[in-house]
């Protein structure tokens, strides 16, 4: 029984030591010098409006009611700190020695104000002394009060930003925190909270908290996580708030950390950081509230870019200025599905219902210069590409200087407008592209080989693929050099009189195509197609529509046949599904064609038999004429001719009439 002895003695011998602490602790002095000390360190008056009492668990200490730390005398929006208590921990040495000690510091529910006026000025530089009648303090370093703090805590804590220049006011609520703040060396912060509704977590070291406490720059190594993400920093900070230094970011949920910047998060596109986001770095926020990005590595889920960018607040939204560079880059919203067509939305067979989120084009204003290796949208693969962006209120401007393309190049403007629904605008020149690729990619057809030019201008209006293509309008020319045709044998099909002839390699072959054409309604028109080629030429019209994805063309080719080079000209069809159209002889078509050679021929023969009648009359009529008036009339003779003739003949006969008369005459 002499362990349970020994057990309560200790136990007595703790309680006895507990109600002498509870009765000798100097707690009032204790809490003065406390007050005293953070006055110190913060410049500011402190006062305690509630009662104080000595602590024993859960440890040794002071407990001061309604703390209170003054604002500068100009701040009006509160207290500079305004806690529900001050908790103050000391050894046990001091209920022995008498001796003042300080170990701990812990403001409980405090409710913190920074505030930067309009003016510039902030209500934490230490310099302009406290919120109350007497000034702050001015410790040194024989003074008994000199602040050091083996440890600070805050528990249930608040704080408030307000900055009256930019109009913003950051808010953290449920901050549980524990500093050490030394009277010499760097100070440590560890602790959480919630920011805008994101909890968060904070590990800090500042080399030199009082520079930063007086509004100088202080060298700071952090790091914060939240859900979804983490952020680290190696550099310079200020409490303007202001920081020069190595940030990084990784996230894999970027939601939480919009919202601590009090935004909403957009509707990312595949491709532009939906499912991850790391940046590495340089970055430098200043006092005006501008940030500025150098030697920047960003990704955003597997798009890699380098940036060079400087951010400033415009009228409604962020401007961004700069360079961005990078191996690829993918447009949102047209990503194409696994056999490279356009994804669709019914089964592959026509173009994507699915909406467009043209969101994230009201997130920034932008003027960007973009140098990327290759860029794709719609299918379509470019690269390399020097461009310039420029992002203004949801319209984007993309002004190709120039951009490789399926062995050619690019160059003109393309608009992409997001105000009020999503329409696009394209003036293209495209020179030299090898078609087979381009035209596999664009649009799944793969049958025309060879190198061709184009222009194009094409507007189009709709919230997704499919209305978008429907709506096109615009027109354009284009001409091709030496190519052909897979899967088409013109002059075999006309030569043998078979619609399925293929022949060796089923292709015809060309040396030059050429054709202008128009869009309306999301159907290409054109009626001048020429196609010149070894065995002949063929001519062409037709429509072809890209919203249904469909043709409805008719080429007429000019077959040489036989050693006299004679021209066989049969019609061919090519109708239905541009996939997979069929192709067919236009006998219909060749009917109505040989019918209207044969009005016309006939229609010839009638008036060349009523012209040689016409003739006859006509000479019948002047013979009969030349015997009764005694002319010489011929088919040569003019109207003219004619009328001076029969008038001087009239003249003479006149004149031998009047001698008759006067008796001169024969």
């Amino acid at each position: 029984m002499r362990w349970v002895f020994r057990g309560l003695g200790a136990v007595a011998l703790v309680a006895v030591l507990a109600a002498v602490a509870l009765f000798a602790l100097p707690a009032e002095r204790i809490a003065a010098i406390a007050a005293d000390r953070l006055g110190t360190a913060l410049g500011r008056e402190v006062t305690l409006s509630g009662g104080v009492s000595p602590t024993f668990f859960p440890h040794l200490g002071v407990r001061a009611e309604g703390l209170r730390v003054g604002n500068a005398e100009w701040a009006t929006d509160g207290p500079l700190i305004a806690a529900e208590a001050l908790s103050v921990r000391v050894p046990w040495s001091a209920v022995v020695s008498g001796d003042v000690q300080i170990d701990e510091i812990t403001l409980i529910a405090p409710d913190i104000t920074l505030v930067r006026g309009a003016d510039g000025q902030v209500s934490w530089d230490m310099d302009t002394g406290g919120g109350g009648s007497a000034p702050a303090p001015s410790p040194s370093e024989s003074d008994p009060r000199a602040f050091g703090i083996t440890a600070a805590e805050i528990i249930r804590g608040s704080f408030t930003y307000i900055d009256a220049q930019s109009g913003q006011r950051l808010r953290i609520a449920d901050l549980d925190a524990r500093v050490s703040l030394p009277a010499t060396g760097p100070a440590t912060i560890e602790g959480s909270a919630e920011v805008n509704g994101t909890a968060l977590t904070l590990a800090a070291t500042l080399d030199t908290p009082r520079a930063l406490a007086s509004g100088a720059l202080s060298p700071v190594e952090a790091g914060v996580d939240w859900r979804g993400g983490t952020a680290t920093f190696d550099g310079m900070v200020g409490l303007t708030p202001a920081f020069d230094g190595a940030l990084g970011v990784e996230a894999t949920d970027l939601g939480p950390l919009v919202a601590i910047l009090g935004a909403a998060m957009p509707d990312l596109p595949q491709g532009y950081g939906r499912e991850r986001l790391v940046l590495s770095t340089q970055a430098t926020l200043t006092n005006e509230g501008t940030a500025h990005l150098r030697d920047a590595r960003l990704t955003l889920d597997d798009t890699e870019l380098a940036l060079a960018l400087d951010i400033t607040q415009g009228p409604e939204r962020p401007l961004i200025r700069g360079t961005v560079s990078g191996a690829r880059l993918s447009l949102p919203g047209t990503a194409p599905d696994g056999d490279g067509a356009p994804a669709s939305g019914d089964g592959g067979s026509g173009w994507s219902r699915t909406p467009i989120d043209v969101s994230g084009l009201f997130a920034v204003d932008a003027e960007i210069a973009l140098m990327v290796e290759r860029v794709e949208g719609m299918g379509v693969t470019i690269g390399p590409v020097d461009l310039r962006a420029t992002l203004d209120r949801g319209r984007l401007v993309l002004d190709v200087a120039r951009a490789d393309a399926y062995g050619g190049v690019v160059a003109g403007d393309i608009v992409v407008n997001g105000r009020g629904g999503l329409s696009a605008r394209t003036d293209l020149l495209v020179a030299g592209v090898d078609l087979n690729p381009l035209l596999a990619d664009l649009a799944g057809y793969d049958r025309l080989e060879g190198t061709g030019s184009l222009s194009l201008q094409v507007l189009g209006v709709g919230n997704d693929m499919a209305t978008l293509m429907a709506s096109l309008d615009g027109g354009g020319d284009f001409a091709l050099g030496v190519g052909a045709i897979r899967g088409l044998d013109l002059a075999g099909m006309i030569r043998n009189f078979d619609p399925s002839y293929r022949g060796e390699g089923a292709r015809t072959v060309y040396d030059r195509v050429s054709a202008d054409f128009t869009i309306a309604d999301g159907v290409v028109a054109n009626d001048d197609l020429i196609l010149d080629a070894p065995w002949g030429e063929v001519q062409g019209a037709g429509t072809v529509d890209l919203g249904a994805r469909t043709l409805d063309y008719r080429l007429t080719p000019a077959v040489l046949y036989g050693e006299g080079g004679a021209a066989i000209r049969v019609p061919i069809l090519v109708s239905g599904p541009w996939a997979d159209p069929t192709i067919r002889p236009d006998l219909e078509f060749l009917a109505e064609q040989e019918l209207a050679e044969q009005r016309e021929r006939l229609e010839a023969e009638a008036r060349a038999r009523l012209d040689a009648e016409a003739a006859r009359l006509e000479e019948q009529a002047r013979s009969r004429a030349n015997e009764l008036l005694g002319t010489q009339f011929d088919a040569e003779t003019t109207e003219d001719e004619a009328r001076e003739a029969v008038e001087q003949r009239l003249r003479d006969e006149a004149e031998q009439q009047l001698l008759r008369l006067l008796g001169r005459g024969d």
